[in-house]
């Protein structure tokens, strides 16, 4: 497959993958399954500084793209400290998780993650971690199941504020080097 055609089609795919486990953590009203979306949007957005370097554009719309991704990479660090206050308030309650659909939605996006990293490799770590998803809600470790959802989006979001720190640096720099 050409470099030109590489990163659209992952992209394609990635944002369907987005909107499949954000449905999906919405109708099984999970907040892992959430985390996990915004884990696969910062990994998304870590792919866009290599677009903007592969089309021949204008300096002043590559800037644009790049101050995007600093943007957007911002605005999801604040959600993953949002998902992280939300399960820390509601850790005390009990809700009811709809596990087999959490686990079906889970692995459909770990299939597409699986094709997206045969295509950019740095998908590979993100598709392992939808078996942690999926291991969790099949096999009863805590007495609770809905424990170990609020422990998974702690997990998630915490990688998330990780690659958004990362993200911002890397395309800071870009910012800096490139357009300086």
């Amino acid at each position: 497959m050409k470099e030109s055609t590489k990163l659209p089609v992952v992209l394609s795919i990635s944002f369907l993958l987005i909107f499949l486990q954000t449905a999906g953590a919405f109708y099984s009203k999970s907040l892992a399954l959430f985390a996990y979306a915004g884990l696969i949007i910062t990994r998304v957005f870590s792919l866009l500084p290599k677009f903007v370097n592969l089309n021949d554009t204008d300096k002043g719309f590559s800037k644009a793209q790049i101050v995007s991704v600093i943007l957007n990479a911002s605005v999801i660090f604040i959600l993953a400290l949002i998902i992280i206050s939300k399960a820390f308030t509601e850790m005390t309650s009990t809700k009811t998780i709809n596990m087999p659909l959490a686990g079906i939605i889970t692995f459909i996006v770990f299939v597409g993650l699986v094709v997206c990293s045969f295509i950019e490799k740095q998908f590979i770590l993100t598709a392992l971690l939808s078996f942690v998803i999926i291991t969790g809600f099949s096999i009863p470790i805590f007495k609770s199941i809905f424990l170990l959802d609020y422990y998974l989006s702690i997990f998630f979001a915490v990688l998330i504020i990780i690659q958004a720190i990362i993200l911002i640096k890397f395309s800071a720099c870009a910012l800096k080097k490139n357009f300086t």
